[in-house]
Order: C-alpha cells, then sequence, then structure tokens
C-alpha cells in the first residue's frame, strides 16, 4: 500500500514540473484536482470538497464574497498562491477564511505556491506553520499531510512548536522546584536564577549569544563552585555595557532587560546541573513565548493560582480580543490612508500607542498584542514606501514600535517576572519573523511597565498608588489602585466568585472592594471589578483616534447575569458599545468553567453623539467622516456555539477529533449588556404582584449528608414506627429529578426542623441517626471555629444550638408544600425546557426550584416556550446550562392578562397532553427526563415536539401574542405595562388560575411525581 501511494504522489510531482507554471488563476484548479487525486481520491469534488468557495465577508471588510480555492470540510482549507509568492504574506487571508468557515471549520489550512505547501492548525500554533512540505519531496515527506488520505490519518508535524514548549517548559520548572525547596536558595533567588537562565537559553538559539552556550558551561561545571562561578559569570556578562573584548565571556552583549541587575549566582548539584543540560538541548527558537506561561502553571503553588484566579489563556481565544480591539481598528485606518501625510501620522499615532492587561499573568495577552502591533507596523511602512515611491518624497528617519509600550499589572511576583521575559523575548522574534530592520540589543527595561501589585487596591507606597486627595476612600492605608495611562485594555481577570472571593482573600479584603466600588454588586464574580474598572479608565474615542478608547475582557459568564451585569456591562454600554461578542463558550484552558468575552468602545454619552467634520479637506477631517463605520461599526459580531463536525476528544498524535462545539458568528445591529442580540429585556420591572404572595421557593439544604438515608433504612424505620413519617420524608434533588435515578435509587432525609430537642427525643429512631451522623462532625466545626476567631458566637457555633435540625429547612415553603396535593418543580439548573409535578409530600432539596402552583394552565404557561425564551434570557448562567433565579425570572415575568376561559382550558389541556406524551416516553427510554428531552435535538417527526407545538400555541394565544412578532419585544411590553398600571393602583392579572375564571377545581388533576 505505501509504494502505491509514493507512486502516486511521485507522479503527480513528476506532472508538476512537466506541465506547471505557477500562475494560480489558470492553473489552480486543475493542480488541486491533480493533488487529491494523488492522495486517493477521485478528485476534489468527488472527495466532497469544494473549489472556489464563496467566504461571505465581514461588514468592517466592505462586505461581498470572497472565494477560498479549496474547502474541504471539515478537514482542510487550501489556498493557493502563485509561484515565488511569500506564503507568510498571506497568512491573514487565511486564518480570515478559515475563521467564517462555520460550521464545520477545518481543523487543518494550508497555504501552497506550487512549490510548498505550508500546512497551519490554528486551534494550537496560530501564526507559524505546523510544517512546511517542499512539493519535489512530498513522497517521501507526505507525513504531516496524511489527513487528506480516505482514511484521514494522523498527521506527523515536524514543527510542533506548542509540543517542543511544553516539554522546555516542564524542564525548567523541574529545576525551579528543585532550587526552591533548598533551603540555601529559596523562592525568590530560584526565580531569578531560572528567568536568568531562560533568556539566555532562547539567546543562544535566537543568535544572541554563541551557540551552545549554556551546555558547554553546564559541561566545565565539575563542582557547585564551578556552577557558581560560571553561570554567575555569564549573567554578569549579560548586564555590562561594556562587551568585554577577551575571556570567557568575550563578545557577550549588554542585555539589559532589568533582569540581569542583580544576577544570580547559585551552586548547582549535580541533578541541578543535568535539568540545565537537558534543557539546553531542546530547540528554543521553537519555543513560544505565548504559551510558556506553562512555566507558570506549572510551578506556582496550586493554593496560589486558585486564591488568584489564575488560568491560561490559548493564542486563538486571545485573538477573539486582539482582533477586533487593535487590529481591526488599526487595519481599516492603514487601508484607508492614501498619502504620506497620513501615514507617517499614523505611524507616529502608533509609536505612542499604549496597550494595558491590569491582570497579565506570565504576558500572553501582551506578547500577541505586541507581536500583532509590529505586523501592522510592518504593513504600516510597507505601505509608506509604495507610496513614497509613487508619489515621490522620502519616507524619512523612522523609530519604530517598542515593548515600553505595553504595561502589565498583576499579583503573583513569579507572573510580573515571567511577563518582562516573554516581552524582552517578543522584540527579537518579531523583527526576524518579519524582516524588520531594528537592533535587537539592548532589551528593554520593563521594570516600570509591568509591575507586581494587586489592580484593584493597592497598598500607599506601591508605585501605581494615586496621588494624595482631599478626602481619600482610605482603609488601613490603602487606596483604590491607580492605572497606567493606556489607550486599550486587554486580557484575562481572575475568575473567583463572590463566595470564594472572601473565602480566598478574606472579609477585609471584600469589605475594600464593597467600599471602592459600591456601584458592584455583592455577589459579582471578581472579574467584573476589571470590567469596571477597565471602561471608566479608557479615554474616550474619537474619529481623529479611532484606534484609542478599546477594551476586550475575558470573563466568567457571570458578567451578563442580573447583580454582576449590573454593576459591569450595564454601566459599560450607557456610554460605550458591545462591538463584539462571545456569548458563552468552554474556557480553553484547565479551569472548568464557562466563559463570555466582550470587546467594546468607550465613546460619547448618547446625548452627546460624536463630532463629525464639516468637510473633507484634509486626512484627518476625511477621518472623522467615517465616525460611525470606524468608531463604532454597523453590524456588530456575536459570536456563539454551534455543533462541531468532529466528534470527542481530541488528543495530540490520535488523529482530527476535537472539541465538540465550534464558534459561529451572526452580525448583527446590537449587542446589549447581556451579550445577547435579542430584544434587551434588562429593563423590565420586578412586578409586585408576582412577589405577593411568595410562590416561588428554593429547596432545603440539609448541610451535612448524614440527614439522608436510603429507602430501605427509611422503609425499616416506617413499618417499626410509623409515627416517623411526620419527620421521616421522600427526598428528591435536581439532578435525580432529571435523571430519573429517584425511582431505582429514591431517598429519605430526616427532617426534625421544626421539633425542638424535647419533641426530637420523642423520636430516638430517628434523633440518633443524626447524632450519631451529623452531631460530631458539627462539633469539631465549632471548635475549629472557636479556636480560629475567640468567639463564642458563629455560623458553626450556632448551628449546634438545633442541631437536629436541617442547616436551611425552609419553612416558608414546607409552609406552603402542606396547603397543596402537588407542586410544579425544576432543576434549578438545567439546559432543556422540562417543568414537572411534584407530590407535595416529597421535600425538594436546594437544587430544585418549586411553583406552588397545583393547576393545569399554571404549569401550561410556566412549561410553555413563552416562560423558557424569557428565562434564558432573564436568568444567570452556569457552564452552558441555565439557573432559575426567580428575583430575575419570576419576579418579571408578566402572566396573561385578559385570557378567555376557552384559553386557560386549551392551555391547561395541551400541559396535561404534553405531561402524558412524557411519561408513555419515560416507560421506554432509560435516563429520565434529560434523555426524553435530548430526542428533541434530532431530526424527524417527534410527538414530544408537537406536544410542545401545540401548547406554545396555545399559551400565545391566551397571551393574545403574535407569531409574527419578537416574542421578546412583547413580553417585555406587558413587563412594563403591568408594572406600570401596579404603581397606578390598577388591577392586574397575577400568576396562577385568573379569579374570574368560573371553575378552577377542574384544572386540578392528579398526575405527578410519587415516592
Amino acid at each position: 500500500m505505501s509504494n502505491e501511494r509514493r507512486d502516486r504522489l511521485e507522479q503527480f510531482t513528476e506532472w508538476c514540473q512537466q506541465y506547471i507554471t505557477g500562475d494560480e488563476k489558470s492553473e489552480a484548479q486543475i493542480f488541486l484536482d491533480r493533488f487529491f487525486q494523488a492522495f486517493g481520491h477521485d478528485g476534489l469534488l468527488e472527495a466532497g470538497g469544494a473549489a472556489e468557495f464563496r467566504i461571505k465577508k465581514a461588514s468592517e471588510d466592505g462586505g461581498g464574497t470572497s472565494f477560498a480555492d479549496c474547502v474541504w470540510k471539515p478537514h482542510v482549507l487550501i489556498e493557493m498562491k502563485k509561484r515565488g509568492e511569500d506564503l507568510s504574506r498571506h497568512y491573514r487571508q487565511a486564518f480570515d477564511y478559515w475563521t467564517r468557515l462555520v460550521p464545520g471549520r477545518p481543523h487543518y489550512v494550508v497555504l501552497c505556491n506550487f512549490d510548498e505547501f505550508w500546512v497551519y492548525d490554528f486551534d494550537t500554533q496560530l501564526d507559524t506553520p505546523v510544517d512546511k512540505v517542499p512539493i519535489k519531496e512530498l513522497p517521501d515527506r507526505f507525513g504531516p499531510l496524511a489527513f487528506l488520505f480516505p482514511t484521514h490519518e494522523t498527521p506527523i508535524f515536524g514543527n510542533d512548536n506548542e509540543k517542543v514548549t511544553r516539554e522546555a517548559a516542564g524542564r525548567l520548572g523541574v529545576l525551579f522546584r528543585k532550587l526552591k525547596a533548598r533551603d540555601d536558595v529559596g523562592r525568590e533567588k530560584a526565580q531569578r536564577f531560572v528567568l536568568q537562565l531562560l533568556v539566555a537559553l532562547f539567546a543562544e538559539d535566537i543568535g544572541l549569544l554563541e551557540p551552545y552556550t549554556i551546555e558547554r558551561l553546564a559541561g566545565d561545571c565539575h563542582t557547585p563552585e564551578d556552577s557558581y562561578e560560571l553561570f554567575g559569570g555569564l549573567f554578569i556578562a549579560m548586564n555590562e555595557v561594556e562587551v568585554r573584548d577577551g575571556g570567557r565571556y568575550k563578545g557577550v552583549q549588554y542585555f539589559n532587560g532589568g533582569l540581569f541587575a542583580n544576577p544570580a549566582r547559585i551552586e548547582l548539584a549535580p541533578d541541578e546541573l543535568n535539568q540545565i543540560k537537558e534543557a539546553a538541548r531542546e530547540n528554543w527558537s521553537k519555543v513560544r513565548p505565548e504559551i510558556f506561561g506553562t512555566i507558570f502553571e506549572q510551578t506556582c503553588n496550586q493554593d496560589e493560582r486558585h486564591a488568584f484566579g489564575a488560568h491560561f489563556t490559548s493564542a486563538v481565544d486571545i485573538y477573539k480580543i486582539i482582533r477586533p480591539t487593535i487590529t481591526e481598528p488599526w487595519e481599516q485606518l492603514i487601508d484607508k490612508a492614501d498619502t504620506l501625510k497620513r501615514l507617517r501620522e499614523l505611524h507616529q499615532h502608533m509609536q505612542a500607542y499604549r496597550v494595558l492587561d491590569p491582570a497579565c499573568g506570565s504576558g500572553n495577552f501582551l506578547y500577541l498584542a505586541y507581536r500583532e502591533l509590529k505586523r501592522l507596523e510592518k504593513k504600516l511602512i510597507d505601505k509608506l514606501a509604495e507610496v513614497s515611491k509613487r508619489q515621490g518624497g522620502g519616507q524619512g528617519q523612522f523609530s519604530f514600535v517598542t515593548t515600553r509600550q505595553f504595561f502589565g499589572m498583576d499579583i503573583n511576583p513569579f507572573a510580573v517576572e515571567l511577563a518582562k521575559v516573554t516581552m524582552m523575548l517578543a522584540h527579537k522574534l518579531a523583527i526576524d519573523e518579519l524582516h524588520i530592520d531594528e537592533p535587537a540589543l539592548p532589551l528593554d527595561n520593563l521594570d516600570e511597565n509591568i509591575r507586581c501589585c494587586d489592580a484593584l487596591i493597592t497598598p500607599r507606597e506601591s508605585p501605581f498608588a494615586p496621588p494624595p486627595l482631599a478626602d481619600p476612600p482610605e482603609h488601613n492605608g490603602k487606596v483604590p489602585t491607580a492605572w497606567p495611562d493606556a489607550d486599550v485594555i486587554i486580557g484575562n481577570p481572575p475568575f473567583l466568585d463572590a463566595r470564594k472571593t472572601t473565602m480566598e482573600h478574606g472579609s477585609e479584603y471584600t469589605g475594600l472592594l464593597e467600599r471602592f466600588y459600591p456601584d458592584i454588586g455583592r455577589r459579582s464574580d471578581l472579574c467584573v471589578y476589571w470590567f469596571r474598572r477597565a471602561h471608566d479608565h479608557l479615554p474616550t474615542c474619537t474619529p481623529e483616534m479611532p484606534f484609542r478608547g478599546r477594551a476586550g475582557l475575558v470573563g466568567t459568564q457571570n458578567v451578563r447575569n442580573n447583580d454582576a451585569r449590573e454593576g459591569g456591562l450595564d454601566h459599560i454600554v450607557t456610554s460605550g458599545t458591545i462591538v463584539e461578542a462571545v456569548d458563552n463558550q468552554p474556557w480553553s484552558g484547565e479551569a472548568n468553567v464557562h466563559v463570555s468575552i466582550a470587546n467594546w468602545v468607550k465613546h460619547s454619552p448618547p446625548s452627546e453623539p460624536p463630532r463629525a467634520a464639516a468637510d473633507a479637506r484634509d486626512d484627518t477631517s476625511r477621518l472623522a467622516l467615517d465616525t460611525e463605520t470606524l468608531i463604532i461599526p454597523k453590524k456588530k459580531k456575536l459570536w456563539f456555539k454551534v455543533e462541531s463536525m468532529f466528534k470527542g476528544p481530541r488528543k495530540r498524535g490520535q488523529g482530527p477529533a476535537t472539541k465538540d462545539y465550534e464558534l459561529n458568528y451572526r452580525e448583527c445591529e446590537r449587542i446589549s449588556a447581556a451579550l445577547s442580540d435579542q430584544t434587551d429585556v434588562t429593563q423590565s420591572s420586578i412586578m409586585q404582584c408576582n412577589r405577593n404572595p411568595k410562590v416561588v421557593f428554593e429547596g432545603v439544604q440539609t448541610g451535612h449528608k448524614g440527614f439522608v438515608i436510603n429507602k430501605s433504612e427509611a422503609q425499616s424505620i416506617l413499618q417499626d414506627h410509623p409515627e416517623c413519617s411526620l419527620y421521616l420524608k421522600p427526598f428528591l434533588n435536581g439532578s435525580d429529578l432529571l435523571s430519573g435515578k429517584y425511582v431505582n435509587h429514591p431517598e429519605y432525609v430526616i427532617d426534625l426542623s421544626k421539633t425542638d430537642i424535647l419533641t426530637a427525643s420523642t423520636f430516638p429512631y430517628l434523633l440518633k441517626i443524626i447524632q450519631e451522623r451529623v452531631l460530631p462532625d458539627w462539633t469539631a466545626n465549632a471548635e475549629k471555629e472557636n479556636m480560629k476567631t475567640g468567639k463564642d458566637t458563629g455560623e458553626h457555633q450556632n448551628r449546634l444550638k438545633t442541631w437536629w435540625a436541617l442547616k436551611r429547612p425552609r419553612m416558608d415553603l414546607q409552609d406552603a408544600l402542606d396547603k397543596h396535593t402537588r407542586v410544579i418543580a425544576c432543576s434549578a439548573v438545567m439546559k432543556r425546557n422540562a417543568f414537572v409535578f411534584l407530590e407535595s409530600n416529597i421535600l425538594p432539596t436546594n437544587a430544585i426550584k418549586v411553583f406552588v402552583f397545583d393547576d393545569d394552565d399554571s404549569f401550561g404557561v410556566i412549561q410553555s416556550g413563552v416562560h423558557w425564551q424569557w428565562f434564558v434570557a432573564k436568568c444567570s448562567k452556569l457552564k452552558s446550562d441555565f439557573r432559575y433565579t426567580p428575583e430575575s425570572v419570576f419576579d418579571t415575568f408578566p402572566w396573561p392578562q385578559s385570557p378567555s376561559a376557552k384559553d386557560i382550558d386549551a392551555v391547561a389541556e395541551a400541559g396535561r397532553e404534553v405531561r402524558q406524551v412524557r411519561g408513555e416516553a419515560l416507560k421506554k427510554i432509560k435516563g429520565g427526563l434529560r434523555a426524553v428531552y435530548r430526542t428533541l435535538e434530532l431530526p424527524g417527526k417527534n410527538p414530544l415536539r408537537d406536544a410542545h407545538a401545540a401548547l406554545d400555541a396555545a399559551v400565545m394565544q391566551a397571551y393574545g401574542f403574535s407569531a409574527k412578532k419578537d416574542l421578546l419585544q412583547q413580553l417585555l411590553d406587558l413587563n412594563l405595562d403591568v408594572a406600570e398600571r401596579e404603581k397606578k393602583g390598577e388591577l392586574v392579572t397575577a400568576p396562577g388560575v385568573p379569579a374570574d375564571y368560573p371553575d378552577p377545581k377542574k384544572l386540578v388533576t392528579d398526575d405527578c411525581i410519587r415516592p
């Protein structure tokens, strides 16, 4: 078989040599057809590929359609260029095409100029090919293109920089841990040594030090004293302005950078030297600084990383911020500029441009932003040379964009030092990649640019502390942090929810946050503070300088939810516009969270529209006339998840399978603070008729698993002591409700919460279980709390006063349950629209929301798509699931205001039909409601889908809504109308059966989930 492959590939290369001249226009398609035949297909089209594949251009690129030479979803995009063309110039075009090829985005991208193939894997390595294959070598080196065979084999790449980076980082990580553990070295000195060594390792492989410098030094270290002198001597030489003209370190240039101001000198043990030797054998020119933060991830303490909310961000996710915030504004300006004057003016602006990452970690955002700005500068200079040649006049003398224009802040000292190193290396790598004529040394000293501090609260003595105020909001010598001036702000702030922030940083810290940032809700994720601060710190974007006043940040989904949104994104859109966003995606790093990404522009408030120039007499005024598109694009981009054509988790070396989703986008007129292009329901009002009386409750919280017993133990107790049935109740949680586990593995809960200790003691069989299984742990917790606080009161100590009671028994819920035979319930967190009736003697956990209605009409309204759409728009999100939050969802959800009796009967009947169809399906399908509702995601006729459609139609009729109009807008209008009528004291229809319905009892049937 291998001989057949080789023969076909040889025939292809011979055919190319004989017949192909390298003209892109006339030969690309026949070349590609023969290329696919060489890999065992009958041709391009027969394989399932398409030639001249239409790709819709983004609106900022003028709209219209582009044509990709070859698209074979979901495998490869191939773009052809003429013979001799520099393929690196076309990487950006290929990347843009790839971005828009959704769903089924190709896993690989190939650029070809008839002489060689450049293979890209943008999921792992953005701007560097994972391999290059000359056509003449194809018969012997088809490995990087093996995914093209009909069998879709695993490609073998020779330039897998991610793999090299992780191995190199791992070796230095081991060295760091060894040095840090030594009593005579410690963390600070170990950190300094490893980072100085890191720069030296890079330097010798990118031409700044003699090759093999480090390996030779390590080989000459025969004693610990030798390593102290030899490595210490190198670091000293790298910090000397005067280049030595002799000796061991002859010719070593001045590196500067601040890193070598205090050369690290350590007597190294043999195993530590071995780690250095192994590290020196890696090819550091292939190590990617933007992901070298792996050193940080691998070596910093796990507890520290959790406390700081530190997480690695992949390059492909970083570009979701860099492109709309930095690249696209500059590209539009450069493309529009057509005079020397304007191009020179733009270059001056570019050299003064300042980028800030206020939670920079190990610097990957800053590194990629710098590299992108250098590419933009190269594009600008090339165009300046072209215009200068065409119009006459010299280009003049240039200064260049430098790393000194990039600023960072982080609370972790090691991360800060690593970020400085990353940025120092960026300069040399950029000028090599772009062939820029700039000196590589000395490195920029970034000690003043990237600082170790808390970006939100800083002690007075901090370099970033603001000047004294007449009445500063000061507490214990601490003030809100002053951030460096910046034109744009980017980054990935820490992920910590409010509860964990208090646990990790203490109540004093959270108290300071509340004092300094009073407009941010207490339940907000820590990252929300960065969103608020970033917007307030930004300058205003203007027509003259439309590249500034922009920001892009990653946040947890919490940023678009309720209280957190009100303090962050709601504030942002009062004087800014969200121009591009990701509503929800699983995180690319190791954190098990789903994130949102927002990119926005800060501009004048709506009452003060951006000034437009009166005429177009010069470049500046012509720029001002483009205010609407340069500051705020007419079309915004909202990215959302779609199912991937690749199935299963992707593992390196195991084929092209990848994550089960990809991101697609749609262009829209507006993106709301909820990161949605739907009707903005954030302006809805709470309606008192939904709150009073209270009808939505959260289930109980036991506080200890010892309160819960299995069915067998419960039945044994009840058989011998039936009087215990008042306090031994069927127990149900949200997961079991959806999975159907409660059927085969029911649980019971001992609930003596309504009793005092004397009454509880009359049920000794129940009290004994709590006394043996719960009381010891609660006693130990109380003792620990007492020792920690020195106080006799506290959460755990107070709990001992009623140790036989549940932690949160929700008495209001239990009182409401006593008044009904059944109630409506749902899992507090769910992905699909599934509400049920529960028999009221079941005690639900806090993972269930309970609606104390027992009628079929109320069930129909709550189960309908009308309620579901409002729920999804208003609720908080947990990963890819939705959390039912009564305050934001139910309290704002308007009930049909004037349904007829016929409408109510139709809703009730349709709701009963949904439950009947579900009940029949549950008898045949394993996996409970979750499995039943998954069938709705499959194509084809489905009785449950039909039943839901009928219910939705009946509910829409009851509301008097039109299916042709925006449902959310109709609900919002009704919400505001009801709230306004309430203020005026007018009667409104509250949730439940309307008071004028003639026979409410007939709406109460008996089907429900029973123990």
